[in-house]
């Protein structure tokens, strides 16, 4: 199987890594890490009923945490879950054929800095459901596995909690990110729906003042990307991670500039990131 090369690792690194920027949402359900030591411990509510929910994932532990949430299929077992990230980790990203065949991803966060939250919200359906940071200890244990791991139901009971009206519609495709080519200053929800057939996420960048997607092109294009300089761009949030036919409502407060949003998860099928398929669009916020 073939592994992402180093500048790709380094451009992935570069938004998983990145702070996550602060949402507002409605109430719903609050997922919160901890830690002591080298232990972790994932708190939420242990079920909730279908239909639209917000979720609040908050990080108190002194790592970053990055969340993810999927609906499972019936009869998956947790072993089963973290044997098919196991793949997944050991193909840097690559290879999610594995847990795409027993989850559906609804949503999550590329990364909740120590003592932020995050907050994005989707329509639910019954079933069992996982949240799960992804990643490693520095000793190269799997998050998942020390603790950055928990399960709720979701009940046929309806939430009767409606889904806020979107300002922004920004669609996932293969490849391509689909929005408005001018967006208005400010705190907006945004609805970002997944039409393609593959796995998707939304990251948004700012382009630093002065430059352009020129330079943005020319950095990404770069062969060791580690010494080109830093990146012409700032990573002001996103939503990770919803599968094909799912959609999730965020809110971004974006201030003037120049903006791109992208898709930094690999294909599997052309072994290539997706924004260098084409998941790469800028736009203007004005």
């Amino acid at each position: 199987m073939k592994t992402l090369s180093k500048s790709t690792l380094f451009t992935l690194a570069l938004v998983l890594g990145a702070a996550s920027a602060q949402h507002a949402g409605h109430d719903g359900a609050t997922f919160t890490l901890s830690q002591q030591g080298a232990k972790f411990s994932l708190q939420g509510p242990a079920q909730l009923a279908s239909g639209y929910t917000s979720f609040t994932l908050k990080n108190t532990a002194q790592a970053p945490f990055t969340p993810v949430i999927a609906l499972l299929k019936a009869g998956v077992t947790d072993a089963q879950v973290k044997a098919a990230l196991g793949k997944l980790m050991a193909s840097h990203g690559e290879d999610m054929t594995a847990i795409n065949n027993i989850a559906s991803f609804v949503g999550g966060s590329g990364g909740v800095q120590p003592g932020a939250t995050f907050e994005f919200g989707a329509n639910l359906d019954a079933g069992k459901y996982v949240v799960f940071g992804f990643g490693a200890t520095d000793d190269g244990k799997a998050l998942y596995d020390v603790g950055q791991y928990g399960t709720f139901t979701v009940s046929s009971a309806k939430s009767g909690v409606t889904a806020p009206k979107a300002a922004v519609q920004a669609t996932l495709q293969d490849y391509k990110v689909v929005l408005p080519a001018s967006i208005k200053a400010g705190k907006l929800t945004w609805q970002v729906s997944n039409k393609g057939a593959e796995t998707h996420h939304l990251m948004l960048m700012r382009i630093a003042d002065g430059k352009t997607m020129k330079d943005v092109e020319a950095f990404f294009k770069s062969e060791n990307p580690e010494q080109a300089g830093p990146p012409p761009f700032e990573d002001v949030g996103g939503l990770e991670t919803v599968s094909k036919g799912r959609g999730a409502f965020v809110n971004f407060d974006l201030k003037p500039g120049s903006y791109f949003a992208a898709c930094f998860l690999p294909s599997a099928t052309k072994h290539a990131p997706h924004f260098m398929l084409g998941m790469m669009t800028p736009f203007e916020v004005k």
